[in-house]
């Protein structure tokens, strides 16, 4: 393998065809694992997506895959400022600092983040450990509170700024962590996709789909997990950039079963009465979501903290094109209402 340099094996006994593929772009011999690892869905932002298919998804080799995925793999988080124009300079400035879901990357809330600048909010998206840039860190509860003080450290000292956390599904379940650890830091917070409590004392039900999940993604490739979340989209109605959000960067399981153990680490009844901030929390209908009124009620700012569910929305709502413009407008009133 080019690559990792192992031997590439044959099929059962050493006999048949030898088991690799190849890099899509320069055709360099690839092992199974590495092709399977390093593996997207080209974005071109002057291309009109086809209809999304595992054939779509490309194997490359380390050095192809970074040149051909979104993510610039120089540095671990993006800095998006708004315009001068947006800017209110009798306002206190707000940044916004968001965190992807498990497997993702910080590619998964750029438009989102994007659109937000016009109200004048500046937004800092980084990888988690264990995902995009991050991929060799090890992922745990520590090192992504490590992570954000070090993030934060760097874009947030030397500009005076309210912060505000924004995170989804793995994102908003380390969340929980991260806030609890630094919550004099942060102004508020916006968590989607976890309304179900996944922690130490979940139901059954729960505790069967973390070792589901935790087996799962410790047994299939980025490539075969892509393909499974592929088929699970195509059953949702999201459609809201989801080349350039979801597939265009890679996705990132490498880690997988250290998600889940940091999911079930995480006790929310705990670490949410700490909080001295407001928290909106957004969740799909269709979605798992046996705690959300008990998180809700656990917020100590419970005049400005508020839940929104969406109707017919699934785990894939923040990509839905039929509640992205009300997320947004929410996530904006919210926002003000720490100024």
């Amino acid at each position: 393998c080019s690559d990792c340099a192992s031997k590439l094996g044959r099929g059962w006994f050493g006999l048949g065809k030898v088991r690799s593929d190849a890099c899509t772009k320069c055709q360099k011999t690839l092992c199974l694992q590495c092709a399977g690892d390093q593996a997207l869905i080209p974005f071109d932002e002057n291309v009109e997506p086809l209809p999304l298919e595992k054939s779509s998804i490309k194997s490359y080799c380390r050095s192809c895959f970074k040149d051909v995925s979104v993510l610039d793999f120089g540095k671990s988080y993006d800095i998006i400022e708004p315009p001068s124009t947006a800017v209110d300079p009798d306002k206190p400035s707000i940044t916004l600092l968001w965190a992807h879901g498990g497997g993702a990357s910080r590619a998964l809330f750029r438009p989102h983040a994007s659109a937000l600048t016009s109200k004048g909010y500046r937004s800092v998206l980084f990888d988690l450990p264990g995902h995009g840039t991050m991929v060799d860190t090890s992922l745990t509860l520590d090192s992504c509170v490590e992570a954000v003080m070090r993030i934060l450290d760097e874009t947030c000292s030397r500009t005076p700024s309210k912060l505000v956390y924004v995170g989804g599904s793995l994102g908003a379940y380390i969340g929980f962590h991260i806030l609890g650890r630094l919550k004099e830091r942060f102004a508020g917070a916006i968590l989607l996709d976890c309304g179900q409590n996944v922690g130490p004392d979940c139901s059954l039900k729960a505790r069967v789909g973390i070792w589901f999940l935790r087996k799962l993604s410790g047994r299939m490739n980025n490539k075969a997990l892509m393909g499974a979340m592929m088929g699970e989209v195509s059953k949702s109605k999201a459609d809201y950039h989801l080349v350039e959000c979801c597939y265009g960067g890679g996705v990132f399981f490498q880690q997988g079963p250290a998600q889940c153990d940091c999911m079930h680490s995480v006790a929310p009844a705990d670490i949410i009465p700490s909080f001295h901030f407001p928290v909106l929390f957004f969740n799909g209908s269709e979605d798992y979501r046996d705690s959300e009124n008990k998180w809700l009620d656990l917020c100590n700012d419970r005049e400005r903290s508020a839940l929104q569910v969406y109707e017919g929305g699934d785990h894939f709502f923040c990509h839905d094109s039929r509640f992205v413009d009300d997320i947004l407008r929410r996530m904006d009133d919210f926002i003000q209402s720490l100024a």
